[in-house]
């Protein structure tokens, strides 16, 4: 592997309209590229669904827009997050940020959109990861909506054979698994290549080598650290079974200290928001207990649970061993550090976002004071993971010289 690439996702900030979004991008990717004293800041990109429906009334204007407002600020982009459709910012997200799911038109017609803009702004011959839900929220989930969305990925595999064969730039499309989704765990991404993927792969007259160049999984760390799944066996079986890592998705977990006296309750309420759903799991000798958001799990989960670890979906700076109290509340820092080596040692991947988009629901005591706050509080992610890369591999084009 001779080049990683790494940035942040943009997905932490209230993106609008194309004014409030060249508005903000412009701000702070020169901040925090700035920061980095990097000559040039490659970006995470985020489009809400709003946007591109403004982008698409005027496609080759506003890929120009988009061109020149990066060419402009010295930034750059070799990912796009397409997962949040709409406002990932309103004041309750929850579930909504699953719909519209795999099975609509809705879904793929946003994904491709996503896909030809990233594309639009990619070096001749490069290659762009895309990254999206993995299918949809699981209740009312069955096999049928399954083998609908699995021609509907189909779909997306041969636009972007089709890009690919216009332009010469590969455009890669990740599922992102996620707890509580209808692919949550390294066997549910099995059984769906399996059943679903592979055979809608031949129905639709993609080769296997098609499927494996534009369909992969986007690996976020801090989701499978919530299924307590060992981030290397994951790594291992993905390869084996032919399933590409197009993406790393860089974060942390919260994590529950074990207290059967229950005495951390107020600790816990602390990370209680309305904005982002929390999905809780915890560990037991019979196997996972799984509640869907962290206020269900507070008010229901019986005293003998208290005395298990509990992992919460919930973005934390990748920096942090622990939050507000050591010895109550840490993070799955450790599951991210090891699976961002593995990946790296293997050569499993070569693009990697940080996605700490929780900064403004975060406890007030980690939360950025002001948006010079926030950048250097993105500029620091970044930095703790150049300080975990190897030498002399690059990122971005430019090797590392001192010790990690």
């Amino acid at each position: 592997m001779k080049n990683l690439s790494l940035t942040y996702c943009t997905n932490v900030h209230p993106l609008g309209d194309w004014e409030s979004w060249s508005g903000i991008i412009g701000r702070f990717g020169p901040a925090v590229r700035d920061g980095l004293g990097w000559p040039e800041m490659p970006l995470g990109l985020w489009f809400p669904a709003s946007l591109v429906e403004e982008m698409n009334r005027d496609p080759r204007g506003s890929r120009e827009r988009l061109k020149n407002l990066l060419a402009a600020q010295k930034l750059s982009a070799f990912t796009c997050n397409a997962f949040p459709y709409g406002n990932f910012h309103d004041k309750s997200v929850k579930t909504k940020v699953y719909k519209p799911d795999w099975t609509t038109p809705e879904r793929l017609a946003y994904t491709v959109a996503c896909a030809r803009l990233l594309s639009a702004v990619l070096p001749a011959g490069s290659e762009g990861s895309v990254s999206t839900l993995p299918l949809g929220w699981r209740i009312g989930w069955s096999e049928d909506h399954s083998r609908q969305a699995a021609d509907n990925l189909c779909a997306f595999a041969k636009e972007a054979r089709a890009l690919e064969e216009m332009d010469g730039r590969t455009l890669r499309l990740g599922l992102e698994p996620e707890p509580g989704c209808a692919i949550e765990t390294i066997g549910q991404v099995l059984t769906f290549w399996s059943e679903h993927l592979r055979p809608a792969a031949q129905r639709h007259g993609l080769t296997q080598t098609d499927l494996s160049r534009f369909l992969g999984i986007c690996y976020d760390t801090c989701h499978q650290a919530v299924q307590f799944e060992d981030p290397i066996d994951v790594l291992d079986r993905l390869r084996v079974n032919d399933i590409p890592v197009v993406k790393m998705q860089l974060s942390s977990a919260l994590e529950f200290r074990p207290d059967p006296d229950r005495a951390s309750l107020d600790l816990r309420r602390a990370f209680v928001e309305e904005r982002f759903l929390h999905q809780t799991r915890i560990k037991t000798p019979d196997g996972i207990i799984s509640f869907d958001d962290l206020p269900e799990a507070l008010d229901s989960a019986p005293a003998e649970l208290w005395a298990r670890p509990w992992r919460t979906h919930f973005h934390l700076p990748i920096g942090a061993k622990a939050m507000l109290n050591s010895e109550a509340v840490g993070t799955t820092r450790d599951d991210m550090l090891k699976a961002y080596a593995h990946a790296v040692a293997k050569r499993q991947c070569r693009h990697f976002e940080v996605e700490t988009y929780t900064w403004s629901v975060l406890p007030e005591a980690h939360r950025p004071a002001d948006d010079a706050a926030l950048a250097r509080c993105l500029t620091e992610e970044i930095r703790f993971i150049e300080a975990h890369t190897p030498v002399g591999m690059p990122i971005n084009g430019v090797a590392r010289k001192d010790a990690a």
